[in-house]
């Protein structure tokens, strides 16, 4: 039974360089889900593991299956949550390139299936430092950096239908039809509560911008983005030499951005899912942002350090102080999905808009910067 999953077989074998090995022994563990996941239903990550019959005798596997499903929203290519998204990045060979600061898993097939759904197969990774630190976040916007400058100018990157354009964009365009309506965001009552103060009026003023920050955006060098590089998707551990790593999983947002956009769902992200303290969010979002300038640096990229401050002000406003209002406010504002908010979260739904509420204020000084920046 177990050497009848023929795409598993194919994969576990790959993994262990084997054409030949045989699966003895099998276990099966569902890991944690993420927004896609929990929105799809059913088990995202599973683990599978156990022992080998090959030549001369047996060893132990290893690997992560993801199962890529179809949502109503992620049917077309152009959607933010296309579910061909992660397996063709892994199937382009594109993940192979020789970029810095971070790494991809290592891939052992994908397939398809006929419900329709895609199998990655992928390394199975240890993150050995799951709790971050000031210092972590640091460290990680370094590497970040050095993988947008590696990754900048990559020849023919819009040729790939199935890239994103990033949650910055494709966020806003979900939420404009809310934030055109001023009886909408006035009177909702999950945003009374999210645009809580002074938040309201300067939520419409970044808004009325918004042209001003697309614009600006538009001139800025061009880079190949994960998209969605925050700790959950930010693995740390040493290779067998013993030097230190960061391995980037969840590719399902990958394709173009800006020098500077990759930042934005790390700091973006990480304050939104309450991974780190809201009190603490200027500090720390400075010191990640000249982390990510160091990394920048180090791989000698040569552009303006004004370009990358516009362009992370400007993308992590456009997606958290405006854009997150498109696809949050619906799963916030259904009873019924309360078990999605949780899943996705790990946070009650009224505790998750208690923190939106707070940070606001943070995404609104990035956005007016940006616009201050960008000559508006």
């Amino acid at each position: 039974m177990m050497n009848s999953d023929l795409p598993l077989l194919n994969a576990v074998r790959y993994s262990v360089g084997d054409p030949d090995a045989n699966i003895l022994s099998w276990n099966r563990r569902a890991l944690g889900e993420g927004f896609a996941d929990a929105m799809a239903g059913g088990e995202g990550l599973i683990l599978h593991s156990g022992t080998l019959a090959v030549d001369g005798g047996e060893r132990a596997y290893e690997l992560v299956e993801k199962v890529c499903r179809v949502m109503p929203p992620g049917r077309e290519p152009g959607s933010w949550l296309y579910w061909k998204r992660e397996a063709q990045v892994y199937a382009s060979g594109l993940l192979d390139g020789p970029f810095s600061g971070v790494r991809a898993p290592d891939c052992y097939g994908v397939t398809y299936t006929n419900e329709p759904s895609a199998r990655v197969f992928i390394e199975a990774i240890s993150d050995a430092q799951p709790n971050w630190t000031a210092e972590t976040y640091v460290r990680a916007a370094h590497a970040l950096g050095s993988f947008s400058a590696s990754a900048a100018g990559i020849p023919d990157i819009e040729r790939h239908d199935w890239m994103a354009v990033g949650r910055a964009h494709s966020w806003i365009e979900i939420a404009a039809d809310i934030l055109n309506d001023p009886d909408i965001l006035k009177d909702d009552l999950v945003l009374k509560r999210w645009l809580t103060g002074s938040n309201l009026s300067r939520t419409r003023d970044l808004w009325s911008n918004i042209g001003v920050l697309k614009a600006a955006l538009a001139d800025l060098p061009k880079c190949f983005c994960h998209h969605d590089a925050f700790n959950r998707n930010l693995l740390f551990r040493e290779t067998s030499e013993g030097e230190p790593e960061i391995i980037a999983i969840d590719w399902a947002f990958a394709g173009y951005g800006n020098v500077g956009e990759e930042l934005a769902a790390a700091v973006g992200a990480s304050l939104m899912f309450m991974d780190t303290e809201s009190d603490d969010a200027g500090a720390l979002t400075e010191r990640m942002f000249s982390g990510y300038l160091d990394g920048l640096r180090a791989e000698n990229w040569s552009g303006a350090s004004g370009d990358v401050r516009l362009s992370f002000c400007a993308t992590t406003a456009m997606m958290f102080a405006l854009g997150a209002i498109g696809p949050w406010l619906p799963l916030l504002s259904d009873p019924e999905l309360e078990p999605v908010v949780r899943s996705i979260t790990g946070a009650e739904p009224d505790q998750f808009i208690g923190n939106l509420s707070k940070i606001q204020e943070h995404f609104l000084n990035l956005g007016e910067e940006a616009v201050a920046l960008a000559g508006g």
